[in-house]
């Protein structure tokens, strides 16, 4: 499981980057927005993955687990933008080192353990979504 959610997350996060570097580097967008932006859009390719090959968790809670998973993605996309913008202003790194940097530590800090244990839980899982 741990290591078909982390494909999942590399897939997710390539989409996620290409938007982030589109909207950073073409469309002229303003950093933190470009960083946020890329986790919303790779989000969905990982809720999918995750939720039919990685955990396994389809059934009767999609309306549950998308809102939550959401939830999730929103967090990681404002501590994303956040710790990037700071690592910019406050390190030597430019945006896309920092970029690699927070988003590895968001990835093992904050999305796995949401998504495994509260997203995409079993009805028996730690937290309940009824």
């Amino acid at each position: 499981m741990f290591y078909r959610a982390q494909f999942a997350a590399m897939l997710a996060t390539a989409v996620d980057f290409a938007v982030m570097v589109f909207c950073y580097q073409l469309l002229g967008l303003p950093l933190a927005i470009a960083v946020a932006l890329g986790p919303m859009v790779g989000g969905m390719v990982n809720f999918t993955l995750n939720r039919y090959w990685s955990f396994r968790a389809a059934g009767d809670r999609l309306l549950w687990q998308m809102g939550t998973y959401m939830s999730v993605c929103l967090v990681a996309a404002l501590v994303n933008a956040y710790g990037v913008v700071l690592m910019v202003a406050h390190t030597a790194l430019s945006y896309f080192p920092a970029r690699v940097v927070v988003a590895l530590t968001v990835a093992l800090l904050i999305n796995y353990p949401l998504h495994r244990y509260l997203v995409f839980a079993a009805r028996g899982g730690l937290l309940k979504s009824q």
